[in-house]
């Protein structure tokens, strides 16, 4: 075949088009309507640590994004702990609060098996293909595990032609990997013989099993004779080649994406007119028009200020719009993260020593961070550990097992961008199908969005007469809550809801129609109502490759883990005498008013917290005061109160505080309009507040007085609904060594010095300290910090003292 005149191909003759202009092309309004309409959620999750003990808790945060940002798709997280046999048994429903949101599941005293597994996925997820749905296999350090029946190795050699085919007569770079039955990369090289057994050109493996090299494709038949790490001979067979098809070569830049595109000679008229399509999480980023008519290759740059950081999936099209070839490349413009320094004022590893762990983001925008510190002993380090950049930017985007993921984002050196590159020639792509973009078949939504808590409810022996325009009066009374009054419409059809509700354990719901005074009309209705959770789990089936790749710990590691093991087990069920929490002996105290207050009243992050609590029933001088924030002037230090009356305003460290009245969002006309006799306890929460939307300025939380101290009639002669609620977040504990006695404390082994999954930074609160205890044995501490901002940037920080 004549080769091409590259003098002729640098001068290439090709129309380019911008996207906008190609009003005839439908792939760019068909790529608009999947991103508008069926955007991808990812869900990553952030543990305490690496392996857990039976009778441990998994304390665990979950980051959620779509389109590189923090997703506002879903509000709540469906986390699962479920065994090897497809067996759910923990669950948790939690909400989403910048981005974020905590749980904890539990391992069972008696669970007997090496793995266990933890599925995460929001209800909007469940809509597409369960390739979207976070799972992870944990490790269980069990004592006497069963050893394991050696399995015969089997190894691969796979071949991934750039762009997809390989095209007889077109020099054509070609990829590999070379792996085992678990997915494990090795070191390989050999030779590309012909049909004959002649050598054709040498490969050999650069990063983890994989490589490339470039090759004039003959005619089909080739080889690759290789050795496996047994040393056996082993031959593998290159894909069949074709003729009438194109050649996609794609290299990144300073400018930005460089790809080429060839034919042969003799090509169809159909491979002629070509179009190009650049795109990242169904967002059309790029298209043009390539006119090969008279060339037999152009070469073309998408510039590099086009494309976010991320994936980017570039697809030529043919003149009918048939995709002819395809390749993923990856764009970093170092640009994805941000700093979190982690300093160490107070660095102590001796037996329960004090140590202060000081935070400092330089951004002034809202943060959500999570923080596990452990003892690197007992958690240390693995190969194989996936992390929030790796998880977002790789893991969820791309088909089988990455080795080492997190290495990927270890450094700028050459070495690990050429690495990375060879991990998008080696991988496919998964997010969608182009032939069902093109045909227009659109995945079926079952499950909209959600609203954190929705009460749904439906309304029959009705006629539609008398439905029509008809309103619903409801007190809700939850535990921690007190009582709030919804009023909303009810449809014809007899169906209501009630959404954007955040409450903790269980709520009553007391109802009647509006304006109906003797309840006729309510007594005649039957009523039905629930929560819109997802009660029932999907099916489960353990894919037995995720366990390959489980912590593997020295003997000494898993003898001292076994032994915390034994210890908790003991303590759970009851046969250790001493009460401990963590390994420490604690002297029960009278509880104090404001403490049996706080536990009545508040839930979740409300309960506790750094602030002040007024309880207005022991306060005189509430009776005086017209209004709360007139209460507070004067009583808080930094918030500042400005005005009278109803122009009153506030602020703290330069941000506005959020209400809350009955940790339900509320507003200063509310709260200004409450009775102070009305009004049993008020929260003011330092800057920032963790439990909220926002909370830069700090939170102001009122509550209602309820029972006989509210003397509310309300709901006297009402029927109700209970509505289940979130379960309260598992608090971790963490001894103060300067507060217990420590000779007569049990020993303290713990794997997970200090957790925290709800640290919040903004412009006015960037600097935060943080003390812990060390255990009896840890000599070094590993501390890790991860995150997002409100920008979608994301945030890792790993160091071992």
């Amino acid at each position: 075949m004549k080769r091409m005149n590259w003098t002729r191909f640098l001068s290439l003759i090709m129309v380019l088009f911008a996207a906008g202009s190609l009003q005839a092309q439908p792939i760019d309004s068909l790529l608009s309507k999947l991103e508008s309409g069926y955007p991808q959620e990812k869900l990553y999750l952030h543990y305490d640590k690496n392996a857990y003990n039976p009778g441990e808790t998994i304390f665990f945060k979950s980051y959620l994004m779509a389109s590189n940002m923090l997703s506002n798709i879903s509000k709540n997280v469906y986390a699962e702990l479920i065994d090897t046999k497809g067996k759910v048994i923990d669950r948790r429903i939690t909400p989403i609060i910048v981005g974020g949101s905590a749980a904890a599941l539990d391992i069972p005293t008696d669970y007997n098996d090496s793995v266990i597994y933890v599925r995460a996925y929001t209800q909007w997820m469940l809509n597409f293909s369960e390739d979207f749905i976070y799972t992870r296999a944990i490790g269980v350090i069990i004592k006497n595990a069963a050893a394991k029946k050696p399995v015969a190795p089997v190894y691969t050699l796979n071949f991934f032609p750039e762009g997809g085919d390989l095209v007889e007569g077109i020099e054509t770079n070609i990829a590999f990997k070379a792996y085992d039955q678990r997915g494990m990369p090795f070191n390989i090289d050999g030779q590309i013989q012909d049909a004959a057994g002649k050598k054709i050109t040498d490969f050999k493996s650069i990063h983890d099993g994989m490589g490339s090299f470039r090759l004039l494709v003959p005619v089909s038949g080739l080889v690759a004779a290789w050795k496996d790490p047994a040393g056996k001979l082993q031959k593998t067979k290159l894909p069949e080649t074709t003729r009438n098809n194109i050649t996609l070569e794609v290299s990144g830049s300073a400018a930005g994406l460089q790809f080429t595109v060839r034919r042969r000679n003799d090509a169809s008229e159909n491979l002629q007119s070509l179009t190009v399509v650049a795109q990242q999480q169904q967002q059309m980023l790029y298209q043009a028009k390539l006119n090969l008519s008279k060339t037999e290759g152009v070469k073309a740059t998408i510039p590099g200020e086009n494309l976010p950081t991320g994936i980017v999936q570039l697809t030529i099209f043919d003149s009918q719009n048939k995709p002819l070839a395809e390749r993923i490349a990856f764009v970093n413009h170092q640009d994805y993260y941000f700093i979190t320094d982690l300093n160490t004022p107070v660095k102590n590893t001796d037996k329960r020593g004090k140590n202060v762990i000081q935070i400092d983001v330089p951004d002034t925008i809202v943060c959500n961070l999570s923080m596990s510190i452990t003892d690197a002993g007992l958690n240390p380090p693995q190969v194989v550990e996936d992390d929030i950049y790796s998880n977002i930017f790789l893991s969820s985007d791309l088909k089988g097992y990455i080795h080492n993921p997190a290495w990927y984002f270890s450094s700028e050196a050459d070495s690990v961008t050429a690495g990375l590159d060879l991990l998008m020639l080696t991988n496919g792509w998964r997010r969608f199908n182009w032939e069902d973009v093109l045909a227009q078949r659109w995945p079926k939504i079952n499950y909209p969005p959600d609203n954190y808590i929705t009460v749904l409810g439906n309304i029959s022996g009705l006629n539609r007469a008398e439905l029509n325009q008809k309103e619903i009066t409801a007190i809700m009374e939850t535990k921690s809550q007190g009582q709030d009054v919804f009023t909303f419409p009810v449809g014809q059809d007899g169906k209501f809801q009630l959404s954007g509700m955040l409450f903790y354990d269980t709520a009553k719901l007391y109802y009647q129609f509006s304006n109906d005074k003797n309840k006729l009309l309510t007594s005649k209705a039957i009523f039905d109502m629930k929560n819109d959770f997802i009660l029932k789990p999907m099916p489960f089936k353990a894919d037995s490759s995720l366990a390959f790749h489980l912590p593997k710990f020295p003997s000494d590691v898993i003898a001292k883990n076994n032994s915390i093991a034994a210890r908790n087990i003991e303590t759970i069920e009851g046969k250790n005498k001493v009460k401990t929490l963590a390994g420490v002996t604690v002297t029960a105290k009278a509880k104090s008013k404001k403490d049996i207050m706080d536990a009545e009243y508040t839930s979740g992050l409300f309960r506790g917290g750094d602030g002040y609590t007024f309880l207005l029933e022991d306060d005189p001088s509430a009776r005086g005061a017209l209004t709360v924030l007139q209460y507070l002037q004067g009583r808080v230090a930094g918030l500042q109160i400005t005005g009278t009356g109803t122009q009153m305003s506030m602020s703290w460290r330069g941000s506005t505080p959020s209400l809350y009245y009955n940790e339900m969002p509320s507003d200063l006309s509310m709260i200004q309009g409450m009775n102070m006799n009305d009004i049993a306890m008020i929260k003011v929460f330092r800057p920032p507040f963790m439990g909220g939307f926002g909370g830069s300025g700090g939170a102001i939380a009122v509550y209602a007085k309820r029972g006989s101290a509210a003397k509310n009639d309300n709901v006297q002669g009402l029927n109700a609904y209970k509505i289940a609620g979130y379960q309260p977040v598992k608090q971790f504990f963490s001894p103060d060594y300067e507060k217990y006695d420590e000779a007569n404390a049990q020993p303290d082994l713990r794997t997970t010095l200090y957790w925290n999954p709800a640290i919040y930074t903004d412009k006015n609160n960037r600097r935060i300290f943080f003390t812990f205890y060390n255990n009896d044995v840890a000599k070094k501490i590993r501390v890790i910090i991860e995150g997002l901002n409100a920008e979608g940037k994301l945030t890792r920080t790993e160091k071992i003292y």
